[in-house]
């Protein structure tokens, strides 16, 4: 581990305790905790609550205590998709699955503990991980290199992010002053991850006989979120502007080749 790095597992709270001591943070951008459905699952509901929820109460806590400001991330599924896309920050929630419930309380956990926060409600991200973790795109991405179907859902609809973006975007965001305290963290275009991943697909001269559409209803024990494309108006009159979907996939194509 490089010096000045410290690890914990961030539900220890006086392992926590310590390091905000030692360290005297003036921001903490808080992006750990259970970050998908499938893993939800794979796990106790008192495991992903401990996680999403308590852990992050002791980081907002920990981190007013010194002064910090703190920048959770939860999630667009915050939303159910009910009311059509375009969704604005205080637009109704209703999440439908443990993950998305979660994230929302740990939105709550976090405005319990401390008035000096920003909480992005982060939608779909796709790209390439560098890490062992290998998110859904990449998964596709793998299958169909190797003459695989994969199946895509056509009618689901979010502000997909290209992860390589959202870093760069997050890294501009912490140097703006505003008094934002929820903003909506995504690409300004509604896609579904047909269309994107078609779209990347045709650029990277993948075989597009092996996508496979079909609709998120066909699979009814997935939460049923039809559109939570975002509204980012608010992200972009801070001066926070996303890359368009085709700029995304031209840079995921330069990357891999």
């Amino acid at each position: 581990m490089p010096p000045g790095y410290s690890l914990a597992d961030i539900r220890d709270r006086s392992a926590l305790a310590r390091i905000f001591e030692n360290f005297s943070p003036e921001m903490v951008l808080h992006l750990a905790g259970i970050t998908a459905v499938s893993h939800a699952l794979a796990l106790t509901e008192q495991d992903v609550h401990d996680i999403n929820v308590t852990a992050s109460g002791i980081l907002a806590k920990l981190s007013n205590a010194q002064g910090a400001k703190i920048i959770y991330t939860s999630t667009d599924l915050v939303f159910d998709g009910s009311i059509g896309g375009n969704l604005k920050e205080d637009s109704p929630t209703r999440p439908l699955s443990l993950y998305a419930s979660t994230k929302l309380a740990g939105e709550k956990a976090v405005t319990e503990n401390t008035d000096n926060y920003l909480i992005l409600r982060v939608a779909l991200m796709y790209g390439f991980s560098k890490g062992k973790l290998k998110a859904f795109f990449q998964e596709a991405y793998n299958k169909v290199k190797s003459g695989h179907e994969v199946v895509l859902f056509h009618d689901q609809y979010r502000s997909s992010l290209l992860v390589n973006d959202g870093a760069r975007m997050l890294v501009e965001l912490v140097s703006k002053e505003h008094d934002h305290k929820m903003i909506n963290f995504g690409a300004a275009e509604r896609t579904s991850r047909a269309n994107l991943f078609q779209r990347f697909a045709r650029k990277a001269g993948l075989d597009e006989s092996l996508l496979v559409f079909k609709s998120f209803r066909d699979t009814p024990h997935l939460p049923q979120v039809e559109d939570v494309s975002l509204d980012v108006g608010r992200l972009m009159s801070v001066g926070i502007t996303p890359k368009s979907v085709d700029e995304s996939v031209e840079d995921i194509v330069n990357e891999i080749n």
